[in-house]
């Protein structure tokens, strides 16, 4: 039971918990990025440099490291990445390898705000007030974000009509658009949806987003909101989302939530959620393996357990390039395999 971890960039707590969860089995974990000065390639039992996502060669890497390493499961986890990973999924699940993907009108919704919106409103669940132009806004603060999810956010508060006019001008041709929301003044959240491989719902985990940096808990707090937890997990099931999600929401006890957006992928804060209880790691490598039972069983929660995250240096005393290998390597040596095999085939 070997994990493939892709952009693993600086995600070293994602793959310790996945190193925790395939040991049993006496699995691995593969940690790929661009960079082999990654952290995360550091901590990971083999590192594996791949192209870009959108570069033309990255279907012949990704089957050339799960052939190399005999890879049972495919761990996404940047949002450019879950479009071009749908799109030959099929070929990788044809070897035998799962992959936490989506279908591709999904990712189209979970990426594009507008969609989401639409989805959300199409079903019933509420979101942030949102205005298509400048000259609709009827009410200040706003905020204000790149409606396209894989693009950067640009994403800030305002509180006039000039500022946002402004604003306009410095963002209006970011690709996909812009979008214009009311400002919120309720707690937000992250909701962890733990789904299983066809898409049906499990568990959840809230946690509040005390403090944020670029976007990313700094600060989180689990809470027992069952209400919210449910609604999440409605919504993933709606949305066909399978494996680990994370989802954003305002939140108020009398008023409910309101759906900002969801990622479909493990979220830069879900360590607290795993170590919650929610426990996805395990729980998707107990899938894989077919002990769908187990996966499923409810965990018991930690409530009010916190993340405080912090940078930890790895100091390494050598060039981290030569602890990697390219996937380039890993398919000649296959070719090579793959013809002294016939070639001793032939002889016998």
């Amino acid at each position: 039971m070997n994990v493939l971890i892709l952009s693993a960039s600086s995600k070293a707590l994602l793959v310790k918990a996945f190193q925790d969860a395939v040991r049993p089995f006496g699995g691995i974990v593969v940690a790929a990025d661009l960079a082999a000065d990654s952290a995360a390639l550091q901590v990971a039992d083999r590192a594996v440099l791949t192209p870009r996502s959108n570069d033309p060669r990255f279907p012949d890497a990704l089957e050339a490291i799960c052939a190399a390493y005999e890879i049972s499961l495919v761990i996404p986890t940047r949002d450019g990445e879950l479009g071009r990973l749908a799109e030959f999924a099929g070929r990788l699940r044809a070897n035998g390898v799962s992959v936490l993907v989506p279908s591709q009108e999904t990712i189209d919704i979970c990426s594009n705000s507008w969609r989401f919106i639409a989805f959300c409103k199409d079903n019933g669940f509420p979101t942030p007030k949102s205005y298509q132009t400048v000259s609709a806004v009827d009410r200040f603060p706003v905020f204000c974000r790149a409606a396209d999810r894989t693009v950067p956010h640009h994403a800030m508060r305002i509180s006039n009509k000039e500022a946002l006019s402004a604003y306009q001008v410095l963002h209006g041709d970011v690709p996909g658009g812009l979008i214009i929301q009311e400002f919120v003044d309720w707690p937000e959240y992250s909701i962890d949806v733990l789904m299983d491989l066809r898409g049906r719902p499990l568990q959840a985990v809230a946690r509040r987003r005390i403090s944020t940096r670029a976007g990313e808990s700094w600060k989180t707090r689990v809470e027992k909101l069952p209400e919210l937890t449910e609604a999440a997990l409605a919504l993933s099931e709606l949305l066909g989302l399978v494996g680990h999600n994370n989802l954003q929401a305002f939140y108020d006890p009398v008023a409910g939530a309101q759906f900002i957006e969801v990622n479909a992928r493990f979220g830069g804060a879900s360590n607290l959620s795993i170590r919650s209880g929610l426990a996805s790691p395990e729980r998707l490598v107990q899938m894989v393996s077919g002990n769908a039972a187990a996966a499923a069983a409810p965990r018991p929660l930690n409530y009010g357990g916190m993340l405080l995250r912090h940078a930890e240096d790895i100091i390494v005393d050598h060039d981290p390039a030569g602890d990697c290998v390219s996937w380039e390597e890993l398919a000649v040596e296959a070719d090579e395999e793959s013809v002294g095999g016939r070639r001793a085939a032939i002889d016998r």
